[in-house]
C-alpha cells in the first residue's frame, strides 16, 4: 500500500502526534499507530489524512470494513488518488471486486501516472478475463516503471495464460531477478516450462514457492518419486492446517486425485477452499438468474472447452447426437481457445448433432455468463469442473437456475454455487457417499459415464509392429504418468516378477518420466526391456493395438476413466481396485455396468491376487475375454441412445426437485426404466 500523505498541519502536538503515529506505523504496530491518530482526530476531526491513515492502519490489520469506512471518509473530506489507491486494495482484499475497481479508475483519472494502481487493476480485470485491457493496463504500469517487478510478473502470468509462452518467460525472469521473493512469478513461470515440455526445470520452483499441490503433480508427471511421500505429506499438512488458505492461496484440487492419502473429506475442504479463494468476489453478487419458465422441453446448456478430437467428445458425443429434441433443446456452450485440426473427426459430427453451438472463447467470464443467461437454459452442465482450460467463475455467476457437474471432473466442486447437482451412479457415488458432496447427487441407474456405440476395432497390427515382443505376457496401463504411484509400481513389479517373460505396455510421455520408471523398475528387480512404451497414436489406431494386450491394469487412487473404457471396447480385460472417493470408483462403476464385477478388487492384495490369476490361468483369461466380447453389443455402457433416454430422464427429475424441494440434499437415484418388451 502507499502512504503519501502531506502531512499534520496546525500545532507543534498534532504534528508530533502525526509523526509519532506514522513511525509506528513504519514498525508495523497497526493499533498503536491507530490508537495515535485517533487522538489526534479529536482536536481536529477534519484531518484527510489521519483518517486515511487510520483506514491504511485497519487494513494492514485486515478489519477491512473498518478500513473502508475511515478512507471513505477521508474522501469525503479531500479526493486524493493515493486515497482511492488504498481504498481499492482494501475493497479488493474484502472482494468486493466492483468497487475496487471503481476506486482504482479514480485514483488513475487523478494521477495517470499511478503504475501501481494500473497494476492492481490489472489483476482485477485479468481475473474477469477482461484480458485486453488488462494487458494494456500492465504494460502502461512496465512504461511507467520498467523495474516493477509485480507489474512484470503479473503480464507475464496474463500472458503465459494466452499461451503466448516467450514473452511470458522473459518478463517472468526479468521479475525474479528484480525480485526473487515473488512467489507467484516463481510458480507461473514453473508452469510456463512444465507447459513446454521442461517438466524437470519446473519442479524446484514449485518447491521454492511452496507449491506442494503443483510440485506433487509435476513430480508424478516425470515419475520422480524419490521425495514424492514428503511432498504429499506437505501437501496434506498444508490442507489440514489451512496453511493455503491463510496464505490466500488455495492449490487447485485437481492434484490431489492422484494422492493416495487424500480422503473424500479432504478434497471437499480443499475444493471449498480454493472456490472461495478464486471466486468469492462471484460470489458475493446475487445470481444473474433465479428462475427460468418452462412452456416447452427442458433448455439444457452443455458448458465445455472439449469440443474437438478429446477424451470428453470420445464419450459425450453419441448421447449428444441421440438427444431427443422433443425433450430437451440443446446449447454447446464452447469456451475453447484451442483451434482444432484441419482433419479432427469430432468437427464435423458437432456440426451435425441437434443441437445450437455458441462460440464463448474470447468471451470474459461475464459476457459468457451473460450470454449463457440470454439463452435461458434451465440446466447448464459443467462438462469441466477444475481440469485443464475450465472456467469456473462463468458458472459462479449463476446464468442458469440449476447448474449441474458432470463428466470431466471426478469430485466435487465444493461450493453450492458452482453446482446443485453432481450426476454420478450406484457405484462412483453411492447415497452413503452424499456428504463427501456440496452437490446433491443425481444416480444414473447404470454408470454415469457415455460413451459410442461399441464397433469392432481395426484389425490389430503385428506384435513387432506395435514394438511388443514376440511372445510373453503383456500387461498394460495407457494411463498417464501422473496417475501411477509407487505403490501401485510395486504391485505391477511383483506380477512381472511373478510372470516371467512378461512385459508392462505403458504409454510413452516425456523422456524423463520413461527414464525414472526404467530406473524404478530396476530398484524393484525388474530389467528394463521388461518396460514397453507405446507413442501416442489416433484413436482409431489405439483401439487396434490395444487388442494385443492380455490384461489392463487399473492405477489408484485415481482410475482409469476414459482408458478404461477404451479396454472394454477393445476386449481387454481390465483389474481394478476399488477406492473411497468418486476417481477411485470409476473403472468399478464401468466393470459393473459391462456385467464384470469378478475384475473389482477391495484391496491391493487381492487386486494383485486377482490380476496373477488371470495371467497364469490362460483359459480363465479367455473366458473374461469371451465374456467381454459378448458383453459389448448389449452393455449399457455402449448404448448412447438409452443413456440419452435414461440422461433425460434424470434431467427431468433434477428440474422436477428443483420445482418442489430445492434444498432437499437426498439423492435422486434413476430407477431403471421398465422394459416394454412382452
Amino acid at each position: 500500500m502507499r502512504g503519501g500523505q502531506r502531512g499534520a498541519g496546525g500545532s507543534q502536538l498534532a504534528k508530533k502526534l502525526y509523526a509519532d503515529g506514522m513511525a509506528l506505523y513504519q514498525k508495523g504496530k497497526f493499533a498503536d499507530a491507530d490508537k495515535t491518530f485517533a487522538r489526534l482526530l479529536s482536536s481536529d476531526p477534519n484531518h484527510a489524512d489521519v483518517w486515511h491513515m487510520r483506514g491504511v492502519c485497519h487494513m494492514s490489520m485486515d478489519r477491512l470494513g473498518e478500513a473502508e469506512a475511515f478512507i471513505r471518509h477521508a474522501l469525503k473530506l479531500r479526493r486524493e488518488a493515493v486515497f482511492y489507491t488504498n481504498l481499492g486494495i482494501t475493497l479488493m482484499r474484502a472482494q468486493k471486486a466492483d468497487g475496487a475497481i471503481a476506486a482504482y479508475r479514480e485514483s488513475l483519472a487523478l494521477d495517470p501516472n499511478n503504475a501501481r494502481a494500473c497494476s492492481n487493476l490489472g489483476n482485477l480485470l485479468k481475473h474477469r478475463r477482461e484480458q485486453e485491457e488488462a494487458e494494456a493496463l500492465y504494460r502502461r504500469a512496465i512504461k511507467l516503471e520498467p523495474n516493477y517487478a509485480l507489474a512484470l510478473a503479473n503480464l507475464g502470468a496474463l500472458l503465459m495464460e494466452r499461451r503466448q509462452y516467450d514473452e511470458a518467460e522473459l518478463l517472468l525472469r526479468k521479475s525474479l531477478a528484480l525480485n526473487p521473493a515473488i512467489s507467484n512469478a516463481v510458480k507461473t513461470l514453473g508452469t510456463i516450462l512444465e507447459r513446454t515440455g521442461r517438466v524437470a526445470e519446473a519442479a524446484p520452483l514449485f518447491e521454492k514457492a511452496g507449491e506442494w499441490g503443483r510440485l506433487a503433480g509435476n513430480l508424478r508427471m516425470q515419475a520422480a518419486w524419490s521425495k514424492l511421500a514428503q511432498v504429499d505429506a506437505a501437501f496434506i499438512n498444508d490442507l489440514k492446517s489451512g496453511q493455503g488458505r491463510e496464505r490466500g492461496d488455495a492449490t487447485t484440487p485437481w492434484p490431489l486425485l492422484n494422492v493416495p492419502a487424500m480422503t473424500p473429506q479432504l478434497q471437499r475442504q480443499a475444493a471449498l477452499e480454493f472456490a472461495n479463494s478464486e471466486f468469492g468476489a462471484t460470489f458475493q453478487r446475487p445470481p444473474l438468474v433465479s428462475s427460468v419458465a418452462r412452456d416447452g422441453p427442458l433448455r439444457v446448456g452443455y458448458l465445455s472447452a472439449d469440443y474437438y478430437d478429446h477424451a470428453t467428445m470420445h464419450l459425450l458425443a453419441g448421447v449428444l447426437e441421440a438427444h431427443d429434441p422433443g425433450k430437451v433443446e440443446v446449447h454447446l456452450l464452447s469456451i475453447n481457445q484451442r483451434t482444432p485440426r484441419s482433419d479432427d473427426p469430432y468437427v464435423p459430427r458437432i456440426a451435425a448433432m441437434p443441437a445450437t453451438f455458441h462460440d464463448l472463447s474470447s468471451a470474459t467470464d461475464a459476457q459468457a455468463a451473460q450470454r449463457i443467461a440470454a439463452i435461458a437454459p434451465h440446466l447448464l452442465i459443467d462438462l469441466k469442473g477444475y481440469t485443464t482450460d475450465a472456467r469456473p467463475n462463468i458458472v459462479a455467476w449463476r446464468p442458469a437456475p440449476v447448474i449441474v457437474n458432470w463428466l470431466g471432473y471426478p469430485g466435487t466442486l465444493g461450493h453450492e454455487r458452482l453446482a446443485n447437482y453432481l450426476i454420478g451412479d450406484p457405484v462412483v457415488t453411492p447415497p452413503g457417499h452424499a456428504g463427501d458432496f456440496s452437490e446433491t447427487l443425481a444416480l444414473m441407474p447404470d454408470s454415469y459415464q457415455p460413451n459410442d456405440p461399441w464397433l469392432p476395432p481395426d484389425p490389430a497390427p503385428s506384435r513387432a509392429e506395435a514394438g511388443l515382443p514376440e511372445t510373453g505376457f503383456v500387461f498394460c496401463s495407457f494411463n498417464q504418468f501422473h496417475k501411477i504411484n509407487p505403490a501401485t509400481f510395486d504391485l505391477w513389479c511383483r506380477l512381472l516378477a511373478a510372470l516371467p517373460g512378461s512385459v508392462l505396455w505403458l504409454l510413452a510421455e516425456r523422456e524423463e518420466g520413461m527414464a525414472n520408471l526404467k530406473r524404478e523398475a530396476a530398484q524393484r528387480g525388474i530389467g528394463e526391456n521388461r518396460l514397453v512404451f507405446a507413442p501416442r497414436k489416433p484413436r482409431a489406431e489405439h483401439l487396434a493395438r490395444l487388442q494385443l494386450a492380455d490384461l489392463s491394469l487399473d492405477t489408484f487412487p485415481c482410475n482409469s476413466h476414459t482408458t478404461a473404457s477404451d479396454c472394454l471396447r477393445a476386449g481387454v480385460p481390465l483389474a481394478t481396485r476399488i477406492g473411497p472417493a468418486f476417481a477411485g470408483r470409476v473403472a468399478a462403476s464401468l466393470l459393473t455396468a459391462h456385467g464384470l464385477p469378478e475384475l473389482i478388487a477391495p484391496d491391493d492384495e487381492t487386486y494383485f491376487k486377482l490380476a496373477l490369476s488371470l495371467a497364469s490361468d490362460a483359459e480363465a483369461l479367455q473366458r473374461v475375454r469371451l465374456k467381454l466380447r459378448a458383453a459389448a453389443q448389449r452393455s449399457p455402457l455402449f448404448d448412447p441412445v438409452r443413456f440419452a433416454r435414461d440422461l433425460e430422464r434424470l434431467y427431468e427429475a433434477i428440474w422436477h426437485r428443483h420445482q418442489t424441494a430445492a434444498h432437499d440434499r437426498t439423492p435422486i437415484v434413476l430407477a431403471p426404466e421398465k422394459s416394454t418388451a412382452p
